[in-house]
């Protein structure tokens, strides 16, 4: 049976649209945005001067070659508005546009799924309940890809955060509300097969989702974009006296540690280690002045800038409450860099690799940043090590591990 995947933006769902394509199991792919150079707004990147260059760089974010254009289906400008409305700081009118657009998204599709032709449903937390819905109706197999944890357990775990570091909070990070959760619910309900990219978010939804969800539950991992970071130079051992260099890359928020990450750098003396955080900064102006001195501090770029920032760098620090599995930690692992973590940030580190902490907290990020500064052969080994690990994470594992899996559902 053929798959079909539908995602109104992008996350990994192209990667999983590709896999299936090389399977020669794809049906179709539907996204919001996919680079195509001869249609608007694509080619506004040829516009002359800074603006070209700078719709260049972001429209560099939708180039997915190999995608076959022809199984690729787009619509809608909706994701772009999201996007400009989130450059603009408008986080509520994001997260409106977010919801609106998916179910807008959902709803088009829907339209298509009551069609004879027989095929599965791929689809992604979120945006996938009326395409569902229809789904099951035509008597498809569902398989909801949750890339994130339940947020049932968001919302407790940040709870306990606001109690000590209320100040870090942007009011529309503090809880998802009951009814995006009963939307997600309802998916779990749906769905056939629920994929997570890594066990502890699929034990959050198995905690959530209650006993009629758990058994439903499958660990698919990521897979890191090759054509990005499997050509990243070796990592050449640190020289003496040279700062130990930590990088950070995601939203700078308190689900993903940040308020624990800048405590514990300010400990460090500066001739020690350097820190460059790179993402959307997405806590309040006055929690992070005391701070903005001693760190670099680069806003959102295009993917295809993150290997050279990441080869320029030592450490992928990532202290996270809740994830899914952030792509940034197989990413860290295929340039060559060591990666201190906590569980909840999903697959990554290991024993050879670096550091993983049992949970989030000043003081124990603090001490495993120590111990990294202090062992700087351990450094070299955990960077050594680590290219051999990322190959757990390669496109053909992905590709192998989707194969299995619909084996195993007799699809």
């Amino acid at each position: 049976m053929q798959v079909a995947v539908f995602h109104p933006g992008t996350q990994h769902s192209w990667q999983t649209a590709y896999a299936l394509q090389q399977l020669g199991r794809l049906e179709w792919y539907s996204t919001s945005i996919f680079y195509k150079p001869d249609s608007l707004p694509y080619l506004l990147d040829r516009l002359p001067g800074p603006v070209g260059r700078r719709l260049g760089r972001e429209f560099s974010r939708f180039r997915h070659q190999g995608l076959d254009p022809g199984l690729v289906r787009t619509a809608g400008l909706v994701e772009w508005f999201e996007r400009i409305a989130a450059r603009a700081g408008s986080r509520s009118l994001a997260r409106w546009l977010d919801v609106w657009g998916n179910r807008r998204f959902a709803a088009r599709i829907a339209g298509e799924i009551g069609s004879a032709t027989p095929y599965a449903l791929w689809g992604y937390n979120a945006s996938s309940l009326q395409a569902f819905e229809a789904g099951k109706a035509a008597e498809r197999p569902l398989i909801l890809d949750r890339t994130i944890g339940d947020y049932r357990s968001y919302n407790q775990l940040m709870a306990e955060v606001a109690k000590t570091h209320r100040e870090w909070f942007v009011p529309t990070d503090r809880h998802f509300p009951e009814a995006l959760i009963e939307r997600d619910q309802h998916e779990y309900d749906l769905a056939d097969t629920i994929l997570c990219g890594s066990e502890y978010c699929a034990q959050s939804v198995r905690d959530w989702g209650g006993p009629q969800v758990a058994p439903k539950v499958r660990v698919l991992p990521y897979c890191y974009d090759e054509a990005l970071f499997a050509n990243q130079p070796i990592a050449e051992p640190l020289k003496p006296g040279e700062p130990l260099r930590f990088l950070f890359i995601g939203q700078i928020n308190p689900r993903k540690g940040i308020h624990h990450l800048l405590e514990a750098f300010a400990r460090i003396p500066a001739s020690a280690a350097s820190l460059t955080l790179v993402g959307e900064m997405r806590v309040p102006r006055e929690a992070f002045a005391p701070h903005a001195d001693r760190v670099t501090w680069i806003p959102t770029v295009p993917r295809a800038e993150i290997p050279a920032i990441m080869a320029a760098h030592h450490v992928l620090v990532f202290p996270s409450y809740f994830e899914g599995s952030a792509l940034s930690l197989i990413e860290a692992l295929a340039s060559g860099m060591g990666v201190i973590q906590t569980q909840a940030a999903g697959n990554g580190a290991t024993a050879q690799t670096g550091l993983m902490l049992d949970q989030p907290s000043t003081e124990g990020l603090y001490q495993a940043m120590l111990q990294a500064i202090d062992d700087r052969p351990a450094v070299d080994a955990w960077r050594a090590q680590a290219r051999a690990e990322a190959q757990r994470y390669s496109f053909a594992a992905y590709r192998a591990n989707i194969a299995r899996l619909l084996a195993e559902l007799g699809l």
